[in-house]
């Protein structure tokens, strides 16, 4: 704005007197003369230094994201999966949510997830047993509709909020099976819900992370870079990553191969982030593209209300022993 109305005031001031012509003194006095020199000196100096506030202000990424990283500041995210098999690409998830940071970093975050697909898909076919005793079939039946009730919680949203690594659920699978006055679930270690694993599991505003994916970058421009990144890699740097996947990788696993693509503001901070990996060879590639915004915006998470709250423990009681269901079996 400063150097913009120099040079206005410069177009203001009439150019130098030639000599001979006639100019009076009194017309354009000694003062205005050297407010012209002052002017145009400054014109001529005002570039380079807006050009080093504006170097200065485009920081390196790293140092960018962590001037970023104080109690109460935060940012929006939201995430779409794409599986692609053959020429086929099918979009199977949406998340968003918010990251609440503190000065080391990631403190909590909340976001939902919506999976995209026909609750039809998850029906629990059943079948009248005709060799069975009466008792048996009713057993079995029972069994049925608990199990329709999880598969089709499925194709509801997932909404997990973690504050200091304890997480909390509310909805999808294990909503249905929760009382209405008591509809969070504390889950026994930090996760990000049955649908976890469907959203992005590379996150740009850890600064170890960021620092490993440009230390991979084959590409690297102000505000666009990409490379390739394995998943032990990750698994090392990045305490998100570990929570995305919360069982211990395999040799093999540690092998797998990201490619990625991080494009930046102006401020040098993330706003699109894509992830494409493949689970083996020749097999469907999963695609997840991620946009952030409202960087420095004010973000609160907290825990729910603790009278809301149900333990694992008083779901399982809620099955008999006879009824197991395999994914609300905690180790």
């Amino acid at each position: 704005m400063r150097y913009y109305f120099v040079i206005l005031l410069c177009k203001t001031i009439p150019p130098l007197p030639r000599r001979g012509g006639g100019v009076n003194q009194e017309d354009f006095p000694l003062k205005r003369y050297i407010a012209g020199l002052a002017c145009a000196a400054t014109a001529v100096l005002g570039v380079p230094a807006l050009a080093s506030t504006a170097h200065a202000q485009a920081a390196d990424p790293i140092s960018a994201l962590k001037s970023q990283l104080k109690s109460g500041n935060g940012v929006a995210f939201v995430d779409t999966l794409k599986i692609r098999s053959g020429k086929k690409s099918t979009i199977l998830a949406h998340r968003k949510g918010e990251l609440q940071f503190g000065a080391s970093g990631v403190e909590a975050s909340d976001h939902t997830t919506q999976l995209r697909f026909e609750e039809d898909l998850l029906a629990f076919d059943t079948e009248e047993n005709t060799f069975g005793a009466e008792e048996d079939d009713i057993e079995k039946t029972e069994t049925e509709k608990d199990l329709d009730r999880l598969f089709s919680g499925l194709t509801e949203p997932e909404r997990v909020v973690r504050v200091k690594n304890k997480a909390y659920i509310w909805g999808g699978a294990f909503g249905q099976f929760l009382p209405q006055d008591k509809p969070w679930l504390v889950y026994p270690q930090d996760t990000f819900g049955l649908t976890g694993s469907l959203g992005q599991f590379v996150n740009p505003t850890e600064p170890a992370t960021l620092k490993a994916l440009l230390a991979h970058a084959t590409v690297k421009r102000p505000t666009a870079y990409s490379g390739k990144i394995t998943f032990g890699e990750l698994h090392k740097v990045s305490p998100w990553f570990r929570v995305a996947h919360e069982a211990p990788l395999s040799k093999q696993q540690a092998k797998l191969v990201v490619n990625w693509r991080l494009f930046l503001n102006a401020d040098r901070l993330p706003v699109r982030l894509t992830t494409s990996s493949s689970d083996f060879a020749n097999g469907p590639t999963s695609t997840i593209d991620t946009r952030y915004s409202g960087w420095g915006s004010k973000v609160t998470i907290d825990a729910p209300p603790a009278d809301q709250i149900s333990t694992m423990k008083e779901l399982n009681e809620r099955f008999a022993a006879d009824t197991p269901i395999p994914l609300l079996t905690v180790k």
